[in-house]
């Protein structure tokens, strides 16, 4: 049985259908099978080829990296300005350009930077200055915990298999890093 729903897995994961890891782990009972396909999936994920989204999907990814990640949320809440947030991300790493730090961040808060290429420094020092809680586990993911425990895994291996495909942009200097660079940079 495990064998069959990781390969329908596969299948729809390389048809590009956005497979949701809950909905097939949800397929077993409780127990050594369903756990079992939670370590092949994770396996797969670390060596599957990124398909080839449409343009509208590519969006409505985007849309939930947004809304998960929250990061506007969490920088009003603690009480900042995109600029004095800015200044403090920047002075966290010792780094002068306080001006692309901001335009830095407010791409995050849009959305329009993959958070899986976000270096796991730069996600603790947000967490560290935001009083949130960083969610990154060994598998990756998503900035601070969200509130539905199986969509965070089910993101979190998502945004894993992407960062694992994507290639670093270079040159880059320590801010690009910390923006682009990956969870390592």
């Amino acid at each position: 049985m495990t064998d069959r729903v990781l390969s329908e897995f596969i299948d729809a994961w390389n048809a590009g259908r956005r497979p949701r890891v809950r909905d097939y782990l949800a397929r077993l009972p409780d127990g050594p099978a369903r756990d079992e396909l939670a370590d092949a999936i994770t396996d797969w994920l670390s060596i599957a080829p990124t398909p080839e989204y449409s343009e509208e999907t590519r969006g409505a990814i985007r849309a939930e990296v947004a809304r998960t990640f929250e990061l506007s949320r969490l920088r009003e809440r603690a009480g900042f300005s995109p600029r004095e947030l800015a200044a403090r991300v920047a002075k966290a790493f010792g780094l002068s350009d306080v001006e692309r730090t901001e335009g830095y961040l407010a791409r995050l808060e849009a959305g329009e930077l993959d958070p899986s290429r976000v270096s796991r420094r730069l996600l603790d020092a947000l967490a560290g200055l935001l009083g949130g809680t960083p969610a990154l586990r060994p598998a990756g993911g998503a900035l601070f915990r969200a509130q539905d425990a199986d969509a965070t895994v089910r993101f979190d291996i998502e945004l894993l298999s992407r960062a694992a495909l994507s290639p670093a942009p270079s040159p880059m200097d320590e801010l690009d890093r910390l923006f682009t660079g990956g969870p390592d940079a």
